[in-house]
């Protein structure tokens, strides 16, 4: 696994170490559920708002139902899929930020590029 995280200096709680162990724990995610993870990962994260940026997502199957032309069908299996296990995404990402997850958006294109999307509620006590 590739893994690329960006840190923006303004964002006073996207550190590099942050960034990077919610990339790892989206990639294990998938890996656990999937059977197979991402081979690129990049997650970004400013004020309250982070996205993962996964590549490479398909598995076996679904590469073959896409390029049958069934992708509608693939797309489908993985919204229903994310719906039942968006309390694990909330788990891992309040773990690792502190903070409470308000909305979790997951989607996945034809290229097998997906991304989850993280609105983050306040600060427990406070920013810093």
């Amino acid at each position: 696994m590739s893994e690329r995280t960006m840190h923006d200096p303004t964002a006073h709680d996207a550190s590099g170490a942050m960034v990077a162990a919610i990339s790892r724990e989206i990639v294990g995610i998938y890996a656990e559920y999937f059977g197979r993870g991402p081979t690129k990962a990049k997650t970004l994260w400013r004020d309250d708002v982070i996205t993962c940026i996964l590549e490479d997502a398909f598995t076996k199957a679904e590469r073959v139902l896409v390029e049958g032309g069934r992708f509608d069908q693939v797309r489908l299996n993985r919204q229903a899929f994310q719906d039942q296990i968006e309390p694990v995404f909330r788990e891992r990402i309040e773990k690792v930020t502190g903070r409470n997850v308000v909305t979790c958006l997951s989607q996945i294109n034809r290229d097998g590029v997906a991304g989850e999307l993280f609105v983050l509620g306040p600060y427990p006590h406070g920013p810093g």
